[in-house]
């Protein structure tokens, strides 16, 4: 929500918003008239600037859109309509695959046995009869440095303490031997550097790239986590990744995705690869009884294919890597302590060991040949888990190749192990150095991908070890994955308005009030700090605490910069003619004192000396219209809603709590809720009055369960009521939902339909193991055994707030907050319950919060989650 600043754009607002409408008319038309063009290929639209696609809120988290009227409740007719409007399943043949993920998680013995040198998995054994002068085994070896955008550093620490020198140091090795490869991942880093690296430099990369001795995987502007990111992020940080490459590197194409580190892998992201024309991918962090069973039936290479594409039309080639880290020590082959042997930045006086006790040793003809075989020996095993001769190992670690030492060791010591391999001729093997496209470009050569199994599903939840099931960062540090969503609705919002105002200044031919140049800058720089955020020690909350709030206070830059365009762009739309870049003409409503704390609304003060009127603008971003409850922060109850010169009938006062564990009311502030009903892409206008003669929007009631609740301090005009009811009620024309004494929910009944559903909700505590190599962290959930319920205290409180538009049940907990809202709109918000939960995070207890549901639906074992909220998922 915008508020306007002066007064003389009220008058003229009428004109204005209608100018505004008609606008937005023919944006419309001309969509409809594209849509139409594609339908009929012989007609040709002319050129008109489009409206970009919908995007999430440009107004605080509560606030959102508008009615033109008061809404009619319907005739009996549509009554009976709404009644038999049910969603129903549509039957359709199943997804043909090898296996699925449930499939494989019921067969699996998790017996968890010792498998010799590869603990996790099984002994490997081959003939060496298998190959041959006509069939080698290919091996393709590929550097590469694993740089985290953050995690024990920030983005900008890790960048000048190691990411640049990696940069600089490969690009020179590099240039040293056509033969040498390298693949790069993190276009946020190739940001930087670019930013900053010589002309010589620049061309030097470009160089490289072309002759395909440096590859560029994925080009997202980091490796995202996979769990907690939302679709519209993911694809986010991909855009603005493959952006700066089409900018500044040219016309790339980029054919594989690599994820060695995520923890967990979701086919929302093998799906989008597969949009933006990946044709492969490789991965690393899957359950390690998963890698085991697949090893087993050499299905660790199979297409990935959509659980609702019977075509297999997004199906991608995925790569699984099989044994316990991506590090050096656990991917030459089974043995960790023999592939640390030619991890050659270990060896004698350097600052890292084997801790196997044996270290590399410098490769010399008088050892060549023992280390050769010794190597070899694991390839030849590793190749037994795959279908095909082609091998693929990857060679680096996190921030590996800082100086030219270290490269140098791996290089050259290599390079001598590959060409006294490749001299043998009856060792019957082909080693270079390469890039992931190149192994897949090999491997697919030898057998094609229709010949490969396929797979149906996801992989969570990660555990590498044990019980160590890797779901702690499904929810640690909750308050910024809260603030990432907050920041995407943002962004979008933020990238329409501003394209629309843009559009305009195009169409006038001027270029000299609206800031393009300024406020695009600020957009670029909101989307790089969200990309940045689901880097996957980012949004997962497992990085150091300094580097949290480093992301932190990216995000909340984010949202300023948004709110800085919104404002600019709504303004210029509305106030065209008066606009200037220099004046704040509207300001949005919510303020972010400091990314540490949550938004807040903007006092809008009304007196009837100063100002008795103000105009504020909702907009709203997405593409259906939008009909929901606008919450704005007055200061008196006294008030009543216009829009177009027409009054808003659907309205409520609330009182403003002074705290979330508060049970006092705040002085000269109140809570004006607002039915409001907006177009899509649009600005509507609000006007809130302060009452003199006409009636106010009424006030709601409060209700306690007993007389010690009550404030303390007088409730004003606000009705307060002691109930002695056994059960607490809330309804509305669809739903009537029932708690206890104690706020517990107990039951939901569809009214139209007369069907009830038994639900409890109970919050519930968990304490964590505090075992050395067994306890809960920002990755793992240990408890320490059964969950806990949370009894209400003597100074817990339940208390009801009942209006016309929305009423409330609240639990006022030392612990926690919960609020179940249920809405009297007569739109689709009516058949939703809605759960607000806040946790106080000055706790100093060690213990994981949860919320358990109990209902009577019958669903077995079953039950259904989303992925990314993209795709559901039945888990069980």
């Amino acid at each position: 929500m915008l508020q306007s600043i002066g007064t003389n754009h009220h008058e003229n607002q009428k004109t204005e918003k209608k100018s505004f409408d008609d606008r937005l008319s023919h944006l419309e038309e001309d969509v409809r008239n594209l849509d139409k063009s594609f339908k009929d290929g012989d007609k040709k639209p002319e050129a008109q600037p489009i409206p970009p696609p919908p995007s999430p809120v440009v107004v605080p988290p509560n606030l959102e859109v508008p009615e033109n009227k008061p809404i009619e409740k319907p005739s009996a007719t549509e009554k009976q309509l709404n009644t038999n409007n049910r969603c129903t399943w549509r039957n359709s043949s199943p997804v043909n695959t090898t296996f699925e993920i449930r499939q494989l998680y019921e067969t699996l013995p998790f017996d968890d046995i010792k498998g010799g040198a590869w603990t996790q998995g099984f002994d490997i054994r081959y003939e060496t009869s298998q190959w041959t002068s006509n069939n080698k085994l290919k091996i393709i070896l590929m550097p590469h440095s694993h740089c985290d955008p953050g995690w024990i550093h920030t983005f900008e620490e890790y960048f000048s303490q190691a990411t640049k020198h990696i940069i600089d140091t490969v690009l020179t090795m590099l240039d040293t031997n056509s033969k040498y490869k390298f693949v790069w991942a993190e276009m946020s880093f190739l940001s930087l550097w670019w930013d900053q690296a010589s002309s010589d430099q620049r061309t030097l990369l470009k160089k490289l790239l072309n002759n395909k001795q440096l590859e560029i995987v994925t080009g997202g502007w980091v490796m995202n986590d996979e769990a907690n990111t939302h679709y519209f992020a993911m694809l986010d940080q991909l855009i603005e990744g493959h952006q700066f490459i089409e900018n500044n590197l040219g016309n790339i194409s980029l054919q594989s995705g690599w994820a060695n580190d995520p923890f967990g892998y979701s086919p929302t992201m093998a799906y989008l690869l597969h949009g933006i024309g990946m044709q492969h991918m490789a991965i690393q962090r899957v359950h390690y009884h998963i890698k085991k069973s697949l090893a087993k039936e050499k299905q660790l290479e199979f297409m990935w294919q959509q659980t609702w594409d019977r075509k297999n039309s997004t199906g991608i080639f995925t790569h699984v890597l099989p044994f316990y880290s991506y590090d050096i020590p656990h991917t030459c082959g089974p043995d960790p302590k023999i592939c640390c042997q030619f991890d050659f930045k270990r060896m004698a006086g350097t600052d890292v060991s084997c801790p196997w006790g044996i270290n590399p040793a410098q490769i010399t003809n008088g050892n060549v040949r023992e280390r050769a075989e010794t190597l070899l020996d694991q390839y030849r095993k590793k190749s037994q888990l795959y279908q095909t001769n082609v091998l693929f190992v990857q060679l680096g670690d996190d921030f590996r190749y800082r100086t030219m030492d270290e490269a140098r060791k791996q290089f050259e010591n290599y390079d001598k192990l590959f060409n006294f391999m490749n001299q043998q001729t009856d060792w019957h093997v082909d080693a270079q150095f390469g890039t992931l496209s190149d192994y897949f470009e090999k491997l697919l050569h030898e057998k094609p991908q229709t010949q490969f199994p396929s797979y149906m599903g996801d992989f969570f939840t990660y555990a590498d070890r044990g019980d160590h099931y890797w779901s702690g960062y499904y929810t640690s540090r909750a308050f910024f994955k809260r603030m990432d969503r907050v920041v995407e609705s943002y962004l979008r919002a933020s990238e329409i308005l501003f394209s629309m105002a843009n559009a305009k200044m195009l169409e006038q031919k001027t270029t000299s009030k609206f800031p393009t140049d300024n406020l695009f800058t600020m957009l670029v720089k909101a989307r790089r700090n969200l990309g940045v955020f689901q880097h996957h020690d980012g949004i997962t909350g497992t990085s150091k605490d300094h580097v949290v709030n480093d992301y932190g206070s990216k995000l909340e830059t984010a949202i300023k910069s948004a709110q800085n365009v919104m404002e600019h762009s709504a303004a210029y739309l509305l106030y065209q003619n008066d606009y200037s870049a220099d004046n704040d003409s509207l300001l949005s409503n919510m303020h972010l004192k400091s990314f540490e704390s949550l938004p807040r609304r903007k006092l809008i003060t009304l007196d009837s000396q100063a100002q008795t009127i103000k105009v504020v603008y909702i907009y709203n971003p997405t593409d259906q219209r939008r009909i929901q409850i606008v919450k704005i922060l007055v200061s008196t109850h006294q008030v009543f809603v216009t829009s177009n010169n027409q009054p808003i009938d659907s309205c409520q006062i609330d009182p403003k709590w002074s705290g979330r564990k508060s049970n006092m009311m705040a002085k000269n502030k109140f809570e004006l809720l607002i039915l409001v009903n907006i177009e899509a892409y649009s600005l509507k206008e609000y006007t809130i009055h302060l009452s003199t003669t006409q009636q106010s929007c009424p006030l709601t009631t409060i209700e306690y369960m007993n007389e010690k609740d009550k404030p303390m301090e007088s409730s004003g005009s606000f009705k307060i009521e002691i109930t002695d009811k056994k059960l607490i009620k809330l309804s509305n024309r669809f739903l009537s939902a029932s708690f206890s004494k104690t706020g517990g929910l107990r039951s939901v009944q569809h009214l139209q339909h007369d069907e009830k559903v038994s639900v409890r909700l109970n919050p519930i505590r968990y304490g964590t193991s505090t075992n050395a190599d067994h306890n809960s962290g920002a990755y793992l959930f240990l408890p320490d055994g059964e969950a806990q319920d949370i009894p209400m205290g003597d100074h817990d409180l339940v208390r009801i707030q009942r209006g016309p538009l929305v009423s409330r049940v609240e639990i006022l907990h030392e612990m926690y907050g919960l609020q179940y809202k249920l809405t009297n709109t007569n739109g689709s918000d009516d058949y939703v319950i809605e759960l607000g939960a806040t946790t106080h995070l000055n706790m100093n207890n060690d213990i994981e919060l949860a919320l358990r549901f109990t209902t009577g639906i019958k669903n077995g074992d079953e039950f259904f989650t989303d992925l990314n909220g993209f795709q559901k998922r039945l888990s069980n």
